[in-house]
């Protein structure tokens, strides 16, 4: 994005697609190389979906949100957990703490247009 001009990524338009999805997939299979496969994707909101694998590296627009490192994997699993049950009524208070948690944690995430 910098190369372009963009700084923000609020500031990308569907018009941006043609080079920031492809950009951003480029990125996924880098931080997967750079750990030695030992990644995955999580995917927000209604499920958490995982990805791994070819699953990961193939993934479409907006299938995956952030990567993890593998041995991160049960803090993600306790953050989600911890929040579900503040979330059974729709969303929570806490949403803002548990993206803001997941982000934190995550060694990349994923910009789509």
């Amino acid at each position: 994005m910098e190369k372009r001009g963009i700084r923000n990524p609020w500031d990308l338009t569907e018009f941006d697609a043609d080079w920031v999805n492809p950009a951003t997939r480029q990125d996924i299979k880098e931080v997967s190389e750079k750990h030695g496969g030992k990644v995955f994707g999580l995917k927000f909101w209604r499920e958490w979906t995982v990805l791994r694998g070819e699953d990961l590296l193939d993934c479409g627009n907006f299938d995956v949100d952030v990567i993890f490192r593998d041995e991160d994997e049960a803090k993600v699993k306790k953050l989600i957990e911890d929040y579900e049950p503040q979330s059974k009524g729709g969303w929570s208070g806490d949403l803002g703490k548990i993206v803001d948690a997941l982000f934190n944690l995550a060694i990349e995430s994923c910009t789509w247009v």
